[in-house]
């Protein structure tokens, strides 16, 4: 359910107020609850906005996944992701499906990517940078965990406007290619995440007609270490044959 405002937004970045971003604690709970449903309060009825619950079994299962943006020691911002196998993140798959109901119970020590469960911002917080923190967070964090990349479902904000008229792969394109903007597709790409293709029935959103992009943001370091240890074993290889 990743959304977010454009990175830089249309208001001053207001540079001279210190944001922190840090790992989410129990007692942020409650400012959490309320930031994520101001962020989707289209959402609320459909039952997937995240209750004090879902977001106390985030922290349990996977608490340094679990990140905020405070200001003046007010949250302003979180993500909320999990880890997941590769070929669980590359199939077609439902929010609810890949995040257990945002229970994340199916977060996997073992798995290889770093899947985007949820990013919201303050309406209060928009256009000051915020958006742009967490994905860098986002991204330093797969890196620091040193997964082979972030996978995410993300809204097409602007598609049910269009959504009589062309398929929802059209409009993507449209967006990628730069002939129409997407409030939130657009920042997307803006951070560096590619589309891969289009998810079905992801999420009970009217204004994505069900649909999400699946997005992909690929751990350079990663594929630079894949790429190493593959060349050391040739080299071994190579080394015992000769001998």
């Amino acid at each position: 359910m990743a959304e977010l405002e454009p990175l830089l937004g249309e208001r001053k970045l207001e540079r001279m107020v210190p944001f922190n971003v840090r790992q989410a604690v129990l007692r942020d709970v409650p400012r959490l609850v309320e930031l994520n449903s101001a962020a989707y309060p289209d959402l609320v009825a459909d039952g997937v906005v995240f209750d004090a619950a879902q977001l106390t079994a985030q922290q349990s299962v996977f608490p340094e996944g679990q990140l905020v943006v405070e200001r003046e020691g007010e949250v302003v911002g979180a993500i909320a992701t999990l880890v997941v196998p590769r070929a669980a993140a590359e199939a077609q798959h439902t929010w609810c499906e890949i995040t257990s109901y945002g229970t994340f119970a199916a977060h996997d020590r073992n798995g290889t990517v770093l899947y985007l469960a949820d990013i919201y911002v303050s309406p209060d917080a928009r256009g000051m940078g915020v958006g742009a923190m967490l994905y860098d967070a986002l991204f330093r964090l797969c890196e620091k965990k040193r997964l082979e990349c972030v996978v995410a479902g993300g809204r097409l904000w602007g598609y049910h406007e269009v959504a009589h008229a062309m398929p929802p792969s059209q409009y993507v394109d449209e967006v990628v290619r730069g002939i129409r903007k997407d409030r939130v597709l657009t920042s997307q790409l803006r951070a560096g995440f590619v589309v891969r293709g289009i998810l079905k029935n992801y999420l009970a959103d009217w204004r994505s007609a069900g649909y999400a992009t699946h997005l992909f943001w690929e751990n350079a370091l990663a594929q630079s270490t894949a790429r190493e240890a593959a060349a050391t074993v040739q080299r071994d290889e190579s080394l015992v044959r000769a001998g």
